[in-house]
């Protein structure tokens, strides 16, 4: 945590966010507008010994580090106006009792009973707890651990930023919560630089919310955001996606059979829409797929785009001719990425690993300095009918400038499967480097080689260049 860069990150997001206000730019004063910072001068160390000693806790590292940069500022996304300086940090239960009195009566939890109680079990147990990314439940949380949060920010759109002092990493990071209102629980992160960053794609995603962006952008949570913080869609009822896709030569051999057209052409068209129901204590989502042409429809619980993905491709697959033996298709396998690792040229000892545990690399590399990418695969699969196994595996890797939303390739590879035997295969990225400073997102793609599969994927949210 200690090397990312809290003022080249606040800057870059501060500009953006002052681009993106346009009409709404009169709310802010003059001054803030002409700087381009929605900052504050940053807090000394005597400010945070003051309000620590005032708290009776030392603040996590990454928090701290923060307030040196600026002591409070005035807007992340739409949900969150303004954190709070030093002087204004408090305990949840100061300013909001009665939001956590509901809170409590909800989850059947009473007031009395004490978070830091070693006689009453924790409400959520730690194999549930402590899930942190897609595969988050933002319902399962300790609502007991609001009698001792930290509230740092103020509340707007019934939301508001916390810290955790009961969940405590190993270099001090405290726990942190997106609480609101509409949610059925909180959105949780491992700390304050982990939802910073966090929401801070969320911001870059709202800014322009392109509907196709939206569908193929990754996994929802029941919640109704994007997991890893990514959008908070408390206005979003329903959605209407219409594919029209073209096949090509490159990447399906039925296209051989048609004739060339300079033109698009419609194949399907598909409405998905997202339903919500309030139970008594949380909200329930479900997806509601509809095939507009073959009139078929399917209905899944929740909100899970690789859901939809997946069976839009088996209605397009059922409409389209079949140039391809049965036999094969009763072949399955499956390609997963379990692992990135990176590591920098420049310190053979600097390794940052990347999984679906912890998605993020936790420090940054400098602009233009080289270092390698493993990515780590598993293969698994099935044969029937002596359908022949992949020949190979192809990997790319692909950096989104977070800001400018330009995407360059770093690599691209093909190995060849000689065994099935291997319980983990590898491929390897030599000499990558990033010349340009920034906030960039990598994405690797895996596809197996002469066989039809799903692609794998794996996203690190962010990684910094400084």
């Amino acid at each position: 945590m200690s090397s990312f860069d809290w003022e080249r990150f606040l800057k870059r997001w501060s500009q953006e966010l002052l681009e993106s206000l346009d009409s709404d730019r009169h709310t802010l004063p003059p001054d803030v507008i002409a700087s381009g910072w929605l900052g504050y001068p940053g807090a000394t160390e005597a400010d945070i010994a003051q309000a620590e000693t005032r708290l009776g806790a030392k603040l996590p590292p990454s928090y701290r580090a923060f307030l040196k940069v600026t002591n409070g500022w005035r807007q992340t996304t739409p949900f969150i106006s303004r954190l709070w300086s030093t002087q204004e940090i408090d305990w949840f239960t100061v300013r909001r009792q009665d939001w956590l009195e509901t809170l409590l009566a909800k989850s059947g939890h009473l007031a009395a009973e004490s978070p830091n109680s070693g006689s009453a079990p924790p409400s959520i147990p730690n194999e549930a707890y402590f899930v942190y990314g897609d595969e988050q439940d933002c319902r399962k949380i300790r609502v007991e651990y609001l009698q001792t949060a930290l509230e740092i920010s103020q509340r707007k759109e019934a939301a508001i930023y916390l810290l955790i002092p009961q969940v405590v990493t190993e270099t001090g990071e405290w726990e942190a919560w997106f609480l609101g209102d509409w949610l059925p629980g909180a959105d949780r992160y491992r700390s304050f630089q982990d939802m910073m960053q966090a929401e801070y794609e969320s911001f870059l995603e709202l800014r322009e919310p392109p509907i196709a962006s939206i569908v193929n952008a990754g996994r929802f949570n029941s919640n109704g955001r994007k997991a890893n913080g990514l959008l908070h869609s408390k206005g979003i009822n329903s959605l209407a996606v219409e594919l029209a896709t073209e096949k090509t030569d490159e990447k399906n051999p039925i296209s051989s059979t048609l004739e060339p057209s300079d033109e698009w052409k419609k194949v399907a068209s598909f409405t998905v829409e997202i339903q919500s129901k309030q139970k008594a204590d949380y909200l329930e989502q479900r997806t509601v797929i509809h095939h507009v042409e073959a009139g078929t429809a399917a209905t899944y619980p929740d909100v899970n785009t690789e859901t939809v993905h997946q069976w839009i491709s088996n209605q397009l697959n059922l409409t389209q001719p079949k140039i391809i033996a049965d036999d094969a298709l009763e072949a399955t396998w499956s390609l997963e990425i379990t692992q990135l690792r990176l590591s920098r040229a420049q310190n053979i000892n600097a390794v940052m690993v990347a999984d679906q545990f912890h998605p993020l690399f936790p420090n940054a590399i400098a602009p233009g300095e080289p270092f390698t990418l493993e990515v780590s695969l598993i293969i698994g699969g099935s044969t029937v009918n002596m359908a022949a196994p992949p020949s190979g595996y192809r990997v790319q890797c692909f950096a989104y400038n977070l800001s400018t939303q330009l995407k360059t390739c770093l690599g691209d590879i093909i190995y060849t499967i000689s065994s099935l035997d291997a319980s983990t295969y590898t491929a390897l990225f030599p000499k990558i480097s990033l010349p340009e400073a920034g906030f960039y997102r990598l994405k690797v793609l895996g596809t197996l080689q002469n066989i039809s599969s799903s692609p794998a994927c794996f996203k690190v949210p962010m990684l910094q260049v400084m």
